[in-house]
């Protein structure tokens, strides 16, 4: 990795910084990045406070460059950039002290994605204790706002993109900073850094917030020495310049306006300042005019405002360089402001006021800038949910914190689950564009619904990115026909499933499914802007599977040569917070079971890709050392009513009975479980397990039930492999045994029946399980609506000789294939039957053709 840092030139601009100069130029040179590669370049703005002389003294290394005047710091960032000879350029403030690793923690996120044009730090105040910036907010009129200053660093802080980051502590490549025309030398100092992150974005550049990246910082530290009023006229002034040069010629005309009657309001939200009353009554008939009292702060405001004016001509040319050389439209920028219609003014009046101004320009619009996320399943969603329902429910609550989410099923939503729905969304910007009328509102949560024929096609012309699972796609396919950014959830690879689970019907209809399943699975992979699986196997399994369909091409290579933004890796999930008991659901409650017994708990169901019969017999033989271990089913009757009873069920059953264990030592749980009542029945247990037979489908599944396990604090007994059976191993999570080895699963049990060994495990269980929550696991579903795109391969731009099948077209089939389609059936059914299976796929064909057209009409 060292040989692949590319040089850097660090640009510290100092202006009389000697209490903060020497400390920060040896945070610089203590840099854990190569000396050799970092130059570090002083430019002083005319400082006579001896910090140039002692800077020299105690760092002859460094370069110095001596301006004749203070030349602001926008200009001499130029200058520096100009005259740097590293590739990259990062900024460090003289009153900031950098941490060791934040030069390399800045660079690496740009040499890593060419999409990425700038990154900026943490900065915590001078003690280390407090943010001074952890991300940048910004709202219509220009001006940036720093969530959570003053406050201790938020534990959940992350890589992301931000509208802007500091100038304080910023990196970026030094061709293109110049290209762009780097920061605005006519801003002198102040809002630089929010103007250049907006045009950045603007330009097709990207800017991220690297928390990793950690300096300390005394802000403001240096502008103190020119008083506030002169702070907030270049924050003004600014801010009006941003608004001018970066918003598009329609929403310029509806913002600045405002801009310039709110940086007005401001001015006046002064107590020193006085106008007096200027309005004409018969009581001030020949009376003077009043004498108006300004204050500093005031004229502040009104300066900016008449210099604004007097910057227009150069702001023009500046303006058409933007607007010409956009990238991207306002409405993907506007999602990054955040908090678009925010007052910097705590004063009830001056609240007032801006309300009114929102509403008499009509400026709720960057309000709406929160994406409109649809998520689809066809599991019920209600009080027993199944694991892609839980799935679907969980998206909805970690993206309901940032968006307008609907879920719709195929299934109409129970009204307690609308329930659930209205408080299951975290804090976050309340408001935002209405949902379609089949959603059922929940206040700060997310919305329920039903999909069918009859709305398909006004959800997917609602939404901006459509999340779907399993059939949907092939049950609407008006949806893959939106302009929307669709993500594909194939976390759960059914064609292969449907392998396992279907293998005691008649071969005809086995084929003719695995035909169905293979056709509906990749017309998902060709539609998908984003696939989610679970997990690196099955990642590998679908990057297989995409180069087969050509979804691996030079669009999709060249934007990631790792395909991470086409395909990655969403596992399942467990709750941050917790589980609490409520009641006792196993012991004492199920007749065999009390509280001195050793519980193990089967979660979820039984399906045929399980062997519990194994595992039963495993018990059996391990209860002659240890009579009180009892197995518990959790379910045995799927939510959903498509899903049928599995023979794994019929046969754990009869194994029970032929070992007279049925109601003594193995209970089958009726019904399925509701989801919120599931943790009872956990924290009830001492022991999970989970058997399952070697095979493909083991090799491709994420068991979700172990995750149940993990949050729960219980050991675990699993089959191996599969992924989650590794990680019980590497973690001492608990025991690991071969498939279909009786004796291997008794000596387990007794193992984890020890009450030392059993809490043993559960220490580690409880240390690994935050590693696993369910917003880790959303992380990149989440960075994915923040900025929703299109896959480059399916972009209308992309370029000409790229054919793509027709996506539409009934068949895929050439007609070699229906030929020797037709060949294999007169050779085991004859020409007369060849002839009628033809006439009737035919048929099929046609009536599906119909279904379509009356779908799409």
């Amino acid at each position: 990795m060292t040989r692949s840092l590319p040089t850097v030139t660090v640009v510290i601009i100092n202006y009389n910084g000697g209490d903060f100069l020497l400390p920060c130029l040896q945070s610089v040179l203590d840099q854990d990045y190569p000396a050799d590669r970092v130059e570090v370049l002083l430019i002083d703005n005319h400082s006579t406070d001896g910090s140039l002389e002692k800077a020299r003294a105690q760092f002859p290394t460094i370069r110095i460059v001596e301006n004749e005047r203070n030349g602001g710091f926008a200009p001499v960032v130029n200058q520096g950039a100009r005259l740097g000879r590293g590739e990259y350029v990062a900024l460090l403030n003289t009153d900031a002290v950098a941490d060791p690793t934040w030069l390399r923690e800045l660079i690496l996120p740009l040499v890593g994605d060419p999409r990425i044009k700038v990154t900026g730090g943490l900065l915590l105040d001078d003690t280390g204790t407090r943010v001074d910036f952890a991300g940048g907010v910004l709202a219509f009129y220009g001006q940036g706002f720093i969530p959570h200053r003053g406050e201790a660093p938020p534990a959940d802080l992350r890589r992301r993109p931000s509208i802007f980051v500091c100038g304080a502590s910023m990196a970026m490549p030094r061709k293109w900073f110049l290209e762009v025309g780097g920061f605005d030398e006519d801003f002198f100092a102040f809002v630089e850094d929010v103007d250049f992150g907006w045009r950045t974005w603007v330009l097709g550049g990207e800017v991220w917030f690297i928390p990793e990246s950690v300096a300390r910082h005394r802000h403001h530290g240096t502008i103190e020495r020119f008083g506030h009023p002169r702070e907030q006229y270049l924050i003004e002034r600014n801010a009006l310049a941003s608004v001018f040069k970066n918003f598009d010629d329609d929403n310029l005309a509806r913002t600045l306006p405002s801009s310039l009657m709110l940086s007005l309001l401001r001015g006046f939200h002064d107590e020193r300042s006085e106008l007096g009353d200027y309005r004409i009554s018969e009581e001030s008939a020949g009376t003077p005019p009043p004498e108006p009292v300004v204050s500093s702060l005031t004229g502040a405001h009104m300066a900016a405002i008449r210099d604004f004016g007097l910057m227009l001509e150069k702001l023009r040319h500046k303006r058409a360089f933007i607007q010409d050389n956009r990238q991207r439209p306002d409405a993907d920028v506007f999602r990054l402001f955040d908090n678009p219609v925010a007052a910097n003014v705590v004063d009830p009046v001056f609240t007032s006021v801006f309300h009114q101004v929102i509403d008499a320009f009509d400026m709720s619009w960057p309000g709406r800038s929160r994406q409109r996320v649809l998520i689809l399943t066809a599991d019920p969603l209600g009080a027993k949910m199944a694991g892609p329902a839980i799935r679907v429910w969980e998206m909805a609550r970690a993206l309901s914190a940032e968006h307008d989410v609907l879920v719709a099923s195929t299934h109409e939503p129970q009204t307690s689950a609308a329930e659930r729905a209205a408080s299951a969304g975290r804090s976050g910007p309340a408001g935002g564009q209405a949902g379609p009328a089949e959603g059922r509102s929940g206040l700060g949560g997310f919305r329920l619904g039903h999909i069918d024929d009859s709305n398909a096609r006004r959800l997917a012309d609602w939404a901006d990115v459509i999340v779907t699972q399993g059939f949907m796609l092939h049950f609407f396919p008006q949806l893959a026909r939106s302009e929307a950014a669709i993500v594909v959830d194939i976390y759960d690879p059914f064609h292969i499933e449907a392998l396992v689970m279907r293998k005691d019907l008649p071969p005809e209809e086995r084929w003719n499914t695995m035909n169905s399943d293979a056709d509906v699975v990749n017309a998902q992979l060709e539609r998908g802007d984003l696939l989610l699986c679970a997990s690196e196997s099955q990642r590998d399994f679908w990057l297989g599977q995409l180069a087969s369909l050509k979804r691996i091409n030079p669009a999709t290579y060249d934007e990631d040569p790792d395909l991470r933004r086409l395909l990655t890796v969403v596992p399942f999930g467990l709750p941050a917070e917790p589980p609490v008991q409520t009641r006792r659901a196993i012991r004492d409650t199920t007749d065999g079971i009390g509280d001195d017994d050793i519980v193990l708990l089967w979660g979820g169901g039984i399906y045929n890709w399980f062997d519990p019969a194994t595992l039963i017999r495993g018990l059996h033989t391990a209860i002659q050392s240890e009579p009180r271990l009892k197995l518990y089913f959790l379910g045995t009757a799927h939510p959903n009513p498509a899903v049928p009873e599995m023979a794994r069920l019929s046969e754990a059953h009869r194994v029970a009975e032929e070992l007279d264990l049925l109601g003594t030592h193995v209970f089958f749980n009726s019904g399925w479980v509701d989801y919120d009542d599931r943790a009872n029945y956990l924290l009830d247990a001492d022991i999970g397990v989970s058997t399952h037979f070697l095979h493909l489908e083991t090799k491709l599944s994420f068991r979700t039930r172990i995750l149940d396990y993990l949050w729960a604090g219980l050991p675990i007994l699993t089959t191996g492999g599969d992924l989650l059976s590794g990680l019980v191993t590497t973690h001492g999570l608990g025991e690991v045994v071969e498939a279909e080895d009786p004796d291997a699963i008794a000596g387990a049990l007794l193992r984890l029946a020890d009450p030392s060994t059993r809490e043993g495990v559960r220490a580690n269980v409880t240390a690994f399980a935050p590693t696993m929550t369910w917003d880790r696991a959303l992380e990149p579903l989440v960075e994915f609506c923040r900025f929703p795109r299109r896959a480059p391969d399916l972009r209308s731009d992309e370029p000409r000789y790229l054919v793509r099948r027709d996506r539409n077209r009934l068949t895929r089939r050439s007609p070699r294939d229906l030929v020797r389609k037709f060949q294999d059936f007169a050779a085991e059914q004859g020409v007369r039957g060849a002839v009628a299976e033809g006439v009737n796929s035919l048929r099929v064909r046609l009536a599906a053709r119909r279904a379509r057209a009356q779908a799409e009409a």
